[in-house]
């Protein structure tokens, strides 16, 4: 049979054409609305182009609090894209319009491999989380950190973070460092997630570092290092006669590992500055004191920490 040649010709420019196409690349969106990212947290593959849209009359930014990416002012109406190439965790927030309390606008966006099943929701589907124990894990599961745990739980963004994202190095109050805070304030906390967020990022660094690391660091540049906090603003560690501290906190148990990186276990809850909790109706010293862990540097060396430590 004789094959017309114009035919032949068409179909084969057209299968020319379908093959130089490029792939179309993967969207995403983020509405900015009611001095909030909706959806705060956000889960998507490498390679996907987010959109922010801001529907506020005011001005709002999209600011990485890592220097990845910053909007500028976004007008009502106006529109911001970045495309995600490297897997990672990427929190941000709006650097205008934060109030007195300094609770500013935060999102996360967190970046999977390609393949890797993301819903329709933004979130992973069931199976594709690591087999591993995650930080969130390893704060759930211990008994030092019941309060922590709870205000992990209450603020989801933390959650998610100390879930999907990492590695980090997580500074986790124990329960006595909460009960300090007093009753009033902890309940004020937990009924504030956004204020909470703000404040449980202030202990999350990325990188994971145990305390000889911590150690090594502090000693190469003179008994003390910063180390930026998911919030923007840094923590310092210092050294002194071969003790560590975390601004003015004690690691009390250290080097909790997890899939996902380190946790430090520490005896104060830590402030960014600026930020102001919620008064305290409860006298500190009228409380009933929680039993409190052994410094790190009165354990026994061979004495494993509390938790479920993954080798």
């Amino acid at each position: 049979m004789r094959r017309n040649p114009i035919i032949l010709g068409l179909v084969t420019a057209l299968a020319i054409s379908l093959v130089a196409l490029p792939a179309l690349a993967a969207t995403a969106g983020v509405e900015i609305l009611g001095g909030s990212y909706h959806p705060a947290s956000l889960t998507v593959e490498s390679n996907t182009t987010v959109t922010w849209t801001n529907h506020d009359p005011i001005s709002h930014t999209v600011t990485s609090t890592d220097g990845f990416f910053d909007s500028g002012p976004i007008e009502q109406n106006e529109t911001f894209n970045y495309t995600f190439t490297d897997t990672g965790t990427y929190p941000y927030g709006c650097t205008l319009n934060v109030s007195q309390q300094r609770t500013p606008m935060q999102g996360v966006v967190i970046v999977v491999p390609e393949g890797m099943a993301v819903g329709a929701d933004g979130n992973r589907t069931p199976g594709g989380e690591p087999g591993n124990v995650t930080l969130a894990d390893q704060v759930a599961g211990n008994e030092f950190l019941t309060a922590f745990g709870e205000a992990v739980g209450k603020a989801g963004l933390t959650q998610t973070v100390l879930a999907a994202g990492g590695p980090y190095t997580v500074f986790a109050p124990d329960n006595a460092a909460f009960a300090a805070l007093g009753n009033e304030t902890v309940a004020a906390l937990l009924n504030d997630t956004e204020l909470l967020d703000t404040l449980l990022m202030h202990h999350v660094v990325r990188g994971a570092y145990t305390v000889e690391d911590l150690m090594a660091r502090a000693n190469a540049t003179g008994n003390e290092t910063v180390l930026p906090t998911l919030t923007g603003d840094n923590l310092t560690v210092s050294t002194a006669d071969g003790n560590l501290t975390v601004e003015n906190a004690t690691i009390v148990t250290p080097d909790i590992t997890a899939s996902n990186g380190v946790m430090q276990i520490i005896d104060t809850v830590l402030v960014p500055p600026g930020l102001v909790l919620p008064e305290n109706l409860t006298p500190v010293e009228n409380q009933t004191p929680v039993e409190n862990q052994t410094p790190v540097e009165n354990q026994t060396p061979d004495a494993p920490p509390p938790g479920r430590v993954i080798p």
